[in-house]
């Protein structure tokens, strides 16, 4: 394999999680993920790395996505991953895809699906694909358990990934029956919630209240009753869910 030097090596993804969100805010790069174990890789690119970060950590997207890297990250845990800046880029489209089709190209990771770069731009799941995964079903508790377990970076056993994979398993519902339970699906999962600082005019999005309430160093109360009466928390940090 070529000899490449990352701009920046995060080595534990799970105890280096705060400091990976902290310093990756707003940069565009690309990225790899390194399974300290068997050494597979996937390469990835975005114009805020933070953001795409969440999504990794996020128990909705590993609940959704059917990917090997999400696969090998619910399997192994993100402690047994490292990840990888290759090089910080301009937020520039063309720019990112030509980047990360270089290193596919030159690295050829195990985990990557497709070769092409940004493949799934723009990539929508249908209404009926929407309908075999978790959006028109409610969660055991366990469930919601285990997937919190894997967003935090604990590995999980080979039962427990069965128990999820069972969970993943699509139904087909009426829009009806999903319009009744969509309410309380979210309720038990969680909404995406964006934090903009009215200062220096900068956004993020956390999967969830909570979240959201460990960055801004406040409870998760906190940050439902700023939803709700629309008053920015400490002055600065305006909150809404759209």
């Amino acid at each position: 394999m070529p000899n490449i030097k990352p701009i920046k090596v995060y080595y534990n993804c799970d105890t280096d999680k705060s400091t990976i969100l902290k310093e990756n805010r707003n940069k565009a790069a690309v990225y790899r993920w390194v399974n300290n174990i068997n050494n597979k890789t996937y390469i990835g690119s975005t114009a805020n790395l933070t953001k795409r970060l969440y999504k990794y950590y996020s128990a909705k997207f590993l609940m959704e996505s059917k990917l090997p890297i999400i696969k090998a990250l619910l399997k192994y845990g993100y402690s047994n991953f490292s990840l990888e800046v290759l090089e910080y880029c301009t937020q520039d489209k063309d720019t990112l895809i030509k980047r990360e089709q270089y290193y596919l190209d030159l690295l050829k990771p195990e985990y990557n699906i497709l070769t092409n770069a940004y493949s799934t731009l723009g990539y929508k799941v249908s209404e009926e694909n929407l309908d075999k995964y978790w959006r028109g079903r409610i969660f055991s508790k366990e469930t919601k358990e285990l997937l919190s377990k894997a967003a935090t970076g604990r590995i999980l056993t080979e039962e427990e990934r069965k128990k999820i994979s069972e969970a993943r398993k699509g139904i087909i519902l009426s829009k009806e029956t999903r319009e009744k339970i969509s309410k309380s699906t979210t309720a038990l999962i969680g909404i995406p919630i964006k934090v903009k600082n009215i200062k220096t005019n900068e956004e993020l999005v956390y999967t969830n209240l909570t979240e959201a309430g460990k960055a801004l160093g406040v409870s998760r109360t906190a940050i439902k009753k700023a939803l709700n009466r629309g008053k920015p928390i400490k002055k600065i940090f305006v909150v809404t869910n759209d």
